[in-house]
């Protein structure tokens, strides 16, 4: 395993790329997906090896970090005072308006922290026009929006931003016991209110007593490393398809906006336990069986825990309707895409006064036939 790697590298991807051929910029292009020049048409492949993509201990992360100032390389960074999130933008910005919640109130900071450095990133395969495609045939889905939606949403800013995430790996070791109950029917007889004998099927739940262990080894448990994306918006726009990742590479930078990681290492280690410990209680709660469960008793160790830091390409949008604003992301890789709807509550009002009507017709029926 490789041990933790202390380097600020990564933020000299802020710097310019000159073309060798005419001395012009040179960018990442998505829908090229290779670095090219825009002026003469130069072409740069970029590296696509993975190698430095190792695992690195979660135990001496805290150990070995680097101290870096944004601004000796023409670059601030701005925070977010509406929604936490930190991103680099060029020095000579005059106006700052946050690309993940849209505030205004964002302050420039030097930032006297120690960083992580990534280790691997997936370049954009979306690009901007795809996106916004893809924007025009999401508005237009879901049983309970406006009619008028697709044709009055005016969407609004489209940003391609390079997300840092964290992933984990962990060995566990599980215990279990509980009772688990299996239902059975007993006929059972009664005296009606007319005061003739019937019968009918009672249900029983018979209770048994297990008890088990099991280990399981999780493997790059995806945790988003901003605190300007929420979890309901980015997590529905996974999986990333992270066998494609490749060593981390300042060039796929170049020309793209970045956001340093807000939660730190340890911060996202809390977020991936409790998925570890929600998917452990799930095993345990599928190995007990049974048709229904008491007394779930569930204790786990975890042990080995490593990290890699990843940047993961996702473009996050916005669009307004009626002088509302509404975020969307769009997965920078694959193009999946999730956001928020304004609601159209007369057809919320329908659709439950219609079931309403439905168990009403239910019921008559079945007391129609037993009167019968």
């Amino acid at each position: 395993m490789q041990e933790f790697e202390q380097n600020p590298d990564f933020i000299e991807s802020v710097l310019q790329l000159p073309c060798p051929t005419c001395g012009g910029e040179l960018s990442y292009s998505a829908k090229k997906q290779n670095i090219n020049c825009n002026h003469c048409g130069f072409v740069k492949p970029y590296d696509q090896a993975n190698d430095m993509i190792q695992e690195q201990s979660l135990e001496n992360a805290a150990k070995a970090m680097s101290h870096f100032t944004p601004q000796s390389v023409q670059k601030k960074v701005i925070d977010c005072g509406s929604c936490g999130s930190q991103i680099m933008i060029q020095d000579d910005a005059v106006s700052v308006r946050c690309n993940f919640c849209g505030s205004e109130k964002v302050n420039e900071k030097a930032l006297d922290k120690n960083l992580i450095q990534p280790q691997g990133i997936i370049p954009f395969a979306v690009d901007k026009q795809e996106a916004k495609n893809k924007f025009s045939e999401w508005i237009k889905t879901g049983w309970f929006k406006p009619n008028k939606l697709k044709t009055l949403a005016a969407l609004g800013d489209v940003h391609g931003i390079y997300v840092p995430f964290w992933t984990y790996d962990a060995k566990t070791y599980t215990q279990w016991s509980g009772e688990a109950g299996y239902h059975y029917y007993v006929s059972e007889s009664y005296t009606d209110s007319e005061g003739n004998s019937k019968t009918r099927q009672v249900k029983k739940t018979r209770w048994e007593y297990h008890s088990g262990s099991f280990d399981k080894f999780f493997d790059d448990i995806l945790v988003v490393a901003s605190k300007g994306l929420p979890h309901k918006v980015i997590t529905p726009i996974y999986p990333f398809e992270l066998d494609k990742v490749v060593n981390y590479s300042n060039d796929l930078m170049v020309g793209w906006e970045a956001e340093i990681y807000s939660l730190d290492v340890m911060e996202g280690y809390d977020v991936a336990d409790q998925k570890m410990d929600d998917e452990l209680r799930s095993m345990s709660k599928s190995a007990l069986g049974g048709d229904t469960q008491r007394g779930l008793s569930v204790h786990s160790q975890k042990w080995g825990q490593t990290f890699k830091h990843l940047i993961l390409p996702v473009w996050i949008c916005s669009y307004m309707y009626n002088e509302k604003t509404y975020q969307f992301a769009v997965n920078g890789q694959t193009g999946k895409i999730n956001g928020s709807k304004p609601t159209s509550w007369v057809k919320v009002t329908f659709f439950v006064l219609f079931i309403i009507l439905v168990i009403v017709g239910i019921y008559l029926g079945v007391n129609a036939n037993a009167s019968t």
